[in-house]
Order: structure tokens, then C-alpha cells, then sequence
């Protein structure tokens, strides 16, 4: 009786290994085949040359149309969010906030005047631009002026190759507004005065450059309003305004540490803006996953990732061989016992 339950135990035992080990070939045919198709070069147009088409029957087809309605009113949100950063300047709740960010990182950049010219040179830079003029005075910009800014801006961004070409677009559009005024306004000759005084900074700093490669001057108010941008895509209206409302507060609190503002002043404009609205949109981030219910210190895995399903496999397949080669083991070791006890019987 004892020998055909060992029989049976040993036929179970041969079933298994098998089992396990057709289960390991699969797991590794299958990553073969995932990582083959995944990453060998793929090429549509050959294939599809080469593959005839068959005609589909379009006779009852009911074409989806929920789906259109749904990604044109998801283009149309994302389209309406893209507001002209001259508006966003001119806004009376947003302006003051702008202003004092401005402020903030161009008194904080330009404390060391001849420090900041070493620096820049160093890491050819050139600094800021000027003060955009939307910014400049107390009162509120007219919807002409706004109106003129926007031209300029899109003068600039229309024109081919390079900067002087940008700037005489802008200026020809600036004279053609301005010719069809009937009387210049106090906030147009201080714009006018800024244009001419950076066009000749911008000179200035060409024929001092000549023989090598200078950065762009640093736009502080589109940096900000294309970071502000980002986050509103991301997190949903409301963000523009909760993002440059919350900017000054950051960047008091970075630029009265003194330790980190040493550190700053050593780095150029270019890098301590970027640095700075960098670690301010991750907070801000932050405070949005926090106001969603999530924890943003908690570490998070995608469980439905390719990466997942691969490392998934790959473990399956390890730990089935180390099953397999414990069970051989394990056999051996009884075939052993099983045999030193058949040699020496009991008396």
C-alpha cells in the first residue's frame, strides 16, 4: 500500500515539475515576443503597401459621433483658455500681482549691479528685458494700448529669422497704430520711450557681442504667464489667477532666506528664474493634489503601466524556475533518504 501511494506521489510530483516549467517557456516566449514587438523598427507604410485592404461595409455603420461633440468641446475649453498675455497684464485683478513678482525678482537680480554684468558675462546672458510696458505706472492700461501691445507682440512672433527682423515688425505695426491716433496719451509716450530705450540696449549689447553667442534676455512677464498657463491646463479654471496670486508670497519667502539668496545671487538671471518659478509650480502642484484628497508625499506605482506587466512577468518566471529546482532538489533528497534506508534495513 505504501509503495502505490509513493508511485502516486511521484507521478503528482513529475506533473507539477512539468507543469511549472511549460508555465516558465511560456513566460519567457512572451517577453521574448512583447519585448520583439515592442521594440524592433516598426514600418506602417511597407507593410501597408504590401497588405491589401479589404473594403469595409459601411452600409450599416453607425459612426460615433458622441465622440466628435466630446473632443470638440475639449478643444474649444482648451482653446478659450488661451487668453493674450496682454490681457492678463491689463486685468485689474491680476496686474497688482504681476507688478509685485516683476518687482520682486528685478530688485532681487539687479541688487549688485556690477556683480549681476559679471555674472551675465560669464554665463553669457544678458539679463532681463525691460519692464514690459502694461506693468509700468499705476493706472489701469486703456483697451487701445492693450489692443496696440497685442499687435506688436504677435508683429514679433510672425517674423522670420531673427531679432531685428521681430523688432522692425513690431516698430512698423507700433507706427502704423500710432499714425491713426489723433493724440498720443501719457502711457503711450512711456511705452514709446521704453521700446526706444531697449532697442538701443539691445544694439548696445550686439556691438559689444560680436564675436560670440549671447542668451535672450529673460521675458519676465511671458515666463510667468506661460507657467501660469501650464497649470491652468492642468488643474482647471481658476488656477491662472490662484498661481500668479500666489507668486509673490513664494518668491518672499525664497529671497528672504540668506542663505538661499547668496546662493541665487551667483547664478544668472535666466537660471535664478527658471529655479525659482520651477520650485513654485511644483509646490503649487502640491497644494492641487492636496486639495484633491491625495497625498503628495505618498510614492504611487501605475499598476496598468507596460512596466508593470513586464516586471510582473519577468518575477513569475523567477519564481517558478526557483519552485522547479527545489522540487528536484526535494526529490533527490528523498530518492537518497529512500534508497540508504532500503540498504539498511532494521533488524
Amino acid at each position: 500500500m505504501f509503495t502505490i501511494f509513493r508511485r502516486i506521489e511521484d507521478v503528482m510530483v513529475f506533473i507539477v515539475r512539468l507543469v511549472l516549467l511549460a508555465f516558465t517557456i511560456f513566460a519567457l516566449i512572451g517577453m521574448a515576443t512583447w519585448g520583439w514587438n515592442h521594440f524592433k523598427p516598426k514600418k506602417p507604410d511597407a507593410v501597408s503597401a504590401f497588405t491589401p485592404q479589404t473594403p469595409l461595409d459601411w452600409k450599416d455603420a453607425k459612426l460615433d459621433l458622441k465622440f466628435m461633440e466630446e473632443e470638440t468641446g475639449r478643444d474649444l475649453n482648451g482653446m478659450s483658455s488661451q487668453v493674450a498675455i496682454e490681457k492678463r497684464l491689463a486685468s485689474p485683478e491680476l496686474r497688482p500681482s504681476f507688478q509685485q513678482a516683476d518687482g520682486l525678482l528685478r530688485g532681487f537680480i539687479y541688487k549688485d549691479t556690477a556683480a549681476r554684468k559679471r555674472i551675465e558675462k560669464e554665463n553669457s546672458g544678458q539679463g532681463l528685458e525691460p519692464i514690459h510696458p502694461l506693468l509700468k505706472g499705476d493706472a489701469i492700461p486703456s483697451a487701445d494700448e492693450v489692443a496696440r501691445q497685442t499687435k506688436m507682440r504677435e508683429a514679433r512672433e510672425n517674423s522670420c529669422c531673427d531679432k531685428e527682423a521681430a523688432d522692425e515688425a513690431a516698430a512698423a505695426v507700433d507706427a502704423a497704430w500710432t499714425a491713426r491716433r489723433i493724440n498720443l496719451t501719457r502711457e503711450d509716450k512711456m511705452a514709446r520711450a521704453a521700446a526706444e530705450a531697449a532697442a538701443e540696449a539691445a544694439a548696445e549689447a550686439a556691438s559689444a557681442s560680436e564675436d560670440e553667442m549671447l542668451n535672450d534676455p529673460v521675458n519676465l512677464a511671458s515666463e510667468i504667464n506661460d507657467r501660469a498657463q501650464m497649470a491652468e491646463m492642468e488643474h482647471g479654471e481658476g488656477s491662472y489667477a490662484a498661481y500668479i496670486k500666489g507668486l509673490p508670497a513664494g518668491l518672499q519667502q525664497v529671497l528672504a532666506n540668506e542663505k538661499l539668496s547668496a546662493k541665487l545671487q551667483q547664478q544668472s538671471a535666466s537660471q535664478i528664474v527658471t529655479t525659482l518659478l520651477t520650485n513654485y509650480t511644483m509646490a503649487f502642484d502640491r497644494t492641487a493634489q492636496t486639495m484633491r484628497g491625495e497625498n503628495p508625499d505618498e510614492e504611487k506605482w501605475d499598476f496598468t503601466s507596460v512596466e508593470t506587466a513586464f516586471l510582473t512577468m519577468l518575477v513569475s518566471c523567477l519564481v517558478m524556475v526557483v519552485m522547479v529546482l527545489v522540487m528536484i532538489r526535494m526529490e533527490r533528497h528523498m530518492r537518497t533518504m529512500s534508497q540508504q534506508a532500503g540498504h539498511n534495513p532494521k533488524p
